[in-house]
């Protein structure tokens, strides 16, 4: 048996907590039923001594047989005693019988003409009284007194009866409660020893692993995370091991070129100057696309691990676009390309990074251009409520409808022979993507396969404020 599970520890601190309650309950109730009982009785046989010793005169044997009478009816032990402490009525008391002095104490405590009250036992019966003691005067001078004795050995016995109903009630609570606490305890904590088998398989590889959800609540919530989670590193693994596969073949091209083109050169093997610069121009080529290809790989791991570090100021969007414009306008040309943008007058200043935005934008662009024949590039920037939009649109090969949702992976080309041949890595717009998402931004792509692609950027006026998905 586990002392340390969750049941012990459930059940441990719900029975701590009942007895908090219980006991402070249970004495409360005690002493309430006894501070009831003890003020009634010490008010009773006050009133009925006061008003006995205001009514009474010179004690006599008329007087004694009076409260001898009274006793009965009251039943309560009254004793008349003269001013020289002898006893004169009758009682049941063995200490104060008939023609005896009374204890020395009690007397002198008459003789001052104090009133005083307290506890006494019978050395004979073991009856336990209350007591009031009160003096008898005569124009000032003391003539006698008179002692009430109330028996409070039926309230003792009340008191016990509450007393042991209380204890009665708080252990059957307290068995009531260890019963209940370990069935909900055990009902609680069956689903997460589930869950702790389940997380153990999923820690041992066995992704196909889940839990069973019975119910809504956060027990269900957690085992829902746990299934969330064993799709998630499933699919992690899965994309992990296409990456591997992506990175050995990506690799693979550029070096067998470098190892090629390099060894040629090595042996001479090339007939005149031009080949030798073609052979040359080859490798400087691939070791550009080989470098590229560590940079983007480089940059993309640092966006995923959230270690990119933004360099946020106001900038000028326009001035970023133009510079974009400006480094792909040579390649448009070359393709007699129309490359032509319209800014909206008085675009306002963005708190953004500058050059991650230009980076994006660059990328577009060369897409663009490296995927249009002929015809059209065209891009527009405008202000949309709290965002600047930049589109930019081309009219070359498109992309295939089925293949839209994935172009923002890594890796992925609609046309790789072709991507390869451009030195493209397949890797561009996974990093436009992320460096959108850690602007705050986001990006829609349109496009159909040989009718032109467009890309739809929206960037907020400042990348500092978290942005809802109905606000984008």
């Amino acid at each position: 048996m586990n002392f340390k599970s969750v049941i012990w520890k459930l059940g441990l601190t719900i029975m701590i907590l009942f007895l908090i309650v219980l006991l402070p309950f249970g004495f409360s109730t005690y002493r309430i039923f006894s501070g009831v009982y003890s003020t009634q009785v010490h008010e009773n046989v006050n009133e009925l001594s006061l008003n006995l010793s205001k009514t009474s005169e010179v004690p006599n044997e008329n007087q004694a047989t009076f409260y001898e009478y009274l006793s009965t009816i009251t039943e309560k032990d009254i004793i008349l005693v003269d001013k020289d402490g002898k006893v004169l009525s009758n009682n049941d008391l063995s200490a104060f019988k008939k023609g005896k002095n009374i204890p020395k104490e009690l007397y002198l405590r008459l003789r001052e003409s104090k009133h005083f009250e307290r506890g006494y036992t019978d050395p004979k019966t073991k009856e336990y009284f209350f007591t009031v003691g009160r003096p008898i005067l005569e124009n000032g001078k003391f003539e006698g007194g008179i002692l009430v004795f109330s028996s409070i050995d039926e309230i003792h016995r009340s008191l016990h009866n509450v007393r042991n109903w209380i204890l009665i009630s708080i252990i059957g609570s307290i068995f009531l409660a260890l019963g209940y606490t370990l069935f909900v305890s055990k009902k609680l904590s069956s689903p997460l020893i589930k869950m702790e088998k389940v997380t153990r398989a999923i820690a041992r590889g066995n992704l196909e692993t889940k839990v069973n959800i019975t119910s809504k609540d956060e027990v269900g919530s957690l085992a829902q995370a746990i299934n969330d989670l064993s799709i998630e590193l499933n699919n992690y693994r899965k994309n992990r091991s296409e990456f591997l596969a992506n990175i050995s073949h990506e690799l693979r091209t550029p070096t067998s070129y470098l190892k090629g083109y390099a060894q040629l050169l090595k042996r001479h093997q090339y007939k005149n100057k031009e080949e030798l610069e073609s052979y040359s121009s080859i490798i400087e080529s691939e070791a550009d696309r080989l470098a590229k290809l560590i940079q983007d790989l480089f940059e993309l791991s640092k966006m995923e691990e959230g270690r990119l570090e933004l360099y946020l100021q106001h900038v000028d969007l326009e001035e970023i676009i133009e510079q974009s414009i400006k480094k792909v306008m040579l390649k448009a040309k070359e393709k007699n390309l129309d490359l032509s943008y319209n800014i909206e007058d008085e675009l306002p200043l963005i708190f953004s990074d500058g050059s991650r935005i230009e980076q994006v934008l660059f990328n577009l662009l060369e897409n663009a251009v490296n995927y249009t024949e002929k015809g059209s590039i065209y891009l527009s920037a405008w202000l949309e409520k709290d965002y600047v939009c930049i589109l930019i649109q081309d009219t070359g090969v498109g992309i295939p409808e089925d293949e839209l949702p994935f172009i923002f992976d890594r890796f992925h080309r609609v046309e790789k022979s072709r991507a390869r041949k451009m030195g493209g890595t397949g890797l561009g717009l996974s990093i436009v993507s992320e460096i959108i998402k850690l602007l705050q931004g986001n990006i829609e792509v349109q496009s159909k396969s040989q009718n032109g692609t467009s890309f739809l950027v929206r960037l907020p006026l400042d990348s500092t404020e978290e942005k809802s998905d109905d606000e984008i």
